[in-house]
């Protein structure tokens, strides 16, 4: 791969790394240094470039690696997790409207993409898949669920707590983190 293909990607994506950064962590100068550390990753790695068929996946997928390796180490680290959760918390954490639509597009349709991926672990039965999708993807209520597919509010929490619990216990972690990171920013 050459340079000036290498600086394409670069010019390409910086920005979109960086917001992926700083809405996930909160800190802007941590949103920097990372994606500085990603692209040092990209030119390592330059003469494989070539062979990645979705550079967009690529790079978010690795994006997102780095996010989860980086939450990971300040969970042990008692004051270090403490500042990231202030800097989380801090009104200088862009809101989801300040982000470019076509951002928000792209980040709804691969989150989608996710989201169908995810429900598709075989011990869930038909009516769990559906049951979650209506609650989590179209943010259905449980009574409103029930009132769609003739149900008991009670029967829908109980497949839904089924489901979550299934979900939970039979799917990668770090997946499921990232779906919380980008989707419910508002958790912390």
């Amino acid at each position: 791969m050459s340079v000036p293909l290498l600086e394409s990607i670069f010019q390409e994506y910086r920005d979109k790394v960086y917001g992926f950064f700083v809405s996930s962590l909160g800190s802007r100068e941590l949103a920097a240094d990372l994606t500085q550390d990603l692209f040092c990753k990209l030119c390592q790695k330059k003469n494989r470039l070539v062979d990645i068929q979705n550079m967009n996946s690529y790079i978010f997928w690795m994006a997102q690696n780095m996010v989860i390796d980086h939450l990971r180490k300040a969970a042990h680290q008692k004051e270090y997790r403490e500042s990231l959760i202030a800097d989380w918390k801090n009104s200088n954490r862009p809101s989801h409207s300040q982000k470019p639509e076509i951002e928000r597009q792209i980040d709804h349709e691969y989150f989608s993409e996710l989201f169908d991926q995810l429900i598709q672990v075989q011990s869930l039965t038909p009516q769990q898949r559906l049951i979650v999708t209506l609650s989590k993807k179209e943010g259905l209520s449980n009574r409103r669920i029930a009132q769609k597919l003739g149900l008991s509010p009670n029967t829908v929490k109980n497949h839904l707590h089924s489901a979550l619990k299934t979900l939970r216990s039979e799917t990668d972690l770090k997946i499921v983190y990232t779906i919380i990171l980008i989707l419910a920013p508002g958790l912390f």
